[in-house]
């Protein structure tokens, strides 16, 4: 697109934007992603790095993209810079050498990134003798999501390369936007409000009587390398996330002696070739109510799980602003705040070079304030992380370690180790 007119946020960005706005605003640099550190190839110098992130910036319009309310109960994204001195003006934030880096990146993560007025992006160039070694990207959340940041990294080594002529034309947010709210999207749009009202139609309540809530954090290294992880999943005939969602499971009813929970698992919504390549935030929450038997072998749990998870995240693409809607009032009833679950894992076939080794726990204060309440993150690139947050009634730091015990008994009896 060329001109100011604004149109409709996609789903996905749509489902940022309503969390940002529930954000106290001197909290809103959390809508940011955590900067991203990417080794830049030798040889380059640092005008040509800056000519590659601006070729970045022209060929993907979520990276010269505003959003506005437009007042009416619509919000609306618009691609407000079509040159490439004003496409880098706010991103481009300098030089610095590659000692100042922690430093950088707790400045650039704390940052918010006003994305009614600015760029959505912000780069630093780290040298290392003074030659280019590393940037420094931080990105909102509107603009990409984990997948879009890989393809923005991906990307720039092809202009780095020279070989930018080579990239067939980037989708854009706004021609997916259009598609998601006509015909069939507008009807899987009704689908997906319907789960969500089912699902917490039947959700569990607080009692009142859970403990107070604690800011906890902490990392399960569990020292199983991912390709492991993945034979042993697919011996189940399950993916990897799949099996990592029961053990979640199997670890709440473990702290709490509850069989019925409520999760929401994230949905990439990556499901055709534009999307999959598409320089955006797409991720969106799916409600799954999962409960069992105390007396159900593990497999059928695993199993059972994958499928009840399969058949919701069909259902990933919805009206943040009615979902969240449905969420508020249900938790303003007494509903169960529920458990998140991103899982971040490398493709089967990736190399890792990782071996089995005993796990550990290392534990942290989440920086984090909002968002939500008991959040697991899945880091399984060489080796499978899991990263737990916590700030929900009825979950300390001895529960979390009841917790973490328990994912690491699942995944060890699970995969035979």
């Amino acid at each position: 697109m060329t001109d100011d007119t604004s149109y409709p946020m996609t789903l996905g960005q749509l489902s940022v934007w309503v969390d940002v706005q529930k954000m106290p605003p001197e909290r809103r640099w959390e809508a940011n992603l955590v900067p991203f550190v990417w080794d830049l190839p030798p040889g380059h110098t640092e005008e040509e790095v800056w000519d590659a992130f601006t070729a970045l910036a022209m060929r993907h319009e979520s990276l010269r993209t505003t959003y506005l309310d437009s007042g009416d109960g619509e919000f609306r994204q618009q691609v407000t810079s079509h040159d490439a001195t004003s496409a880098m003006e706010s991103v481009r934030r300098g030089t610095a050498d590659v000692s100042e880096r922690d430093a950088l990146v707790d400045s650039e993560y704390r940052t918010n990134i006003d994305v009614t007025a600015a760029m959505p992006w912000r780069v630093w160039i780290l040298t290392d003798g003074g030659v280019p070694a590393h940037a420094i990207v931080t990105l909102n959340h509107m603009a990409a999501d984990g997948v879009g940041a890989r393809i923005m990294q991906d990307e720039l080594k092809v202009f780095l390369a020279g070989d930018g002529a080579s990239l067939e034309p980037a989708p854009t947010p706004i021609e997916l936007a259009i598609r998601q709210n006509e015909g069939e999207g507008a009807s899987r749009i009704r689908s997906a409000e319907r789960l969500w009202r089912k699902t917490l139609d039947a959700a569990p309540r607080l009692t009142g009587a859970e403990k107070s809530a604690e800011r906890v954090g902490g990392i399960l290294h569990t020292g199983i390398p991912t390709p492991l992880a993945h034979e042993g999943a697919d011996k189940l005939d399950v993916t990897l996330a799949s099996l990592i969602l029961a053990a979640y499971y199997r670890g709440l009813r473990e702290v709490t002696g509850k069989p019925k929970h409520l999760l929401y698992p994230m949905s990439n919504n990556r499901f055709d070739a534009e999307t999959k390549t598409l320089v955006s935030s797409l991720n969106q929450w799916v409600p799954l109510l999962l409960e069992f038997g105390d007396d159900e072998p593990l497999t059928e749990v695993v199993q059972r799980t994958h499928w009840k998870a399969f058949n919701a995240l069909k259902y990933g693409l919805c009206r943040a602003n009615v979902t969240v809607g449905m969420r508020d009032e249900f938790e303003a009833g007494g509903g169960d705040p529920g458990h998140y679950f991103n899982p971040m894992i490398a493709k089967p076939g990736f190399p890792s070079a990782d071996v089995l080794v005993p796990s550990h726990v290392e534990w942290f204060e989440p920086a984090r304030a909002t968002g939500p309440g008991f959040y697991l993150i899945v880091r399984a690139i060489t080796s499978v992380d899991l990263v737990v947050r916590t700030n929900r009634p009825g979950y300390g730091k001895e529960e979390i370690e009841v917790f973490l015990a328990s994912l690491q008994a699942t995944l060890t009896e699970a995969l035979g180790l």
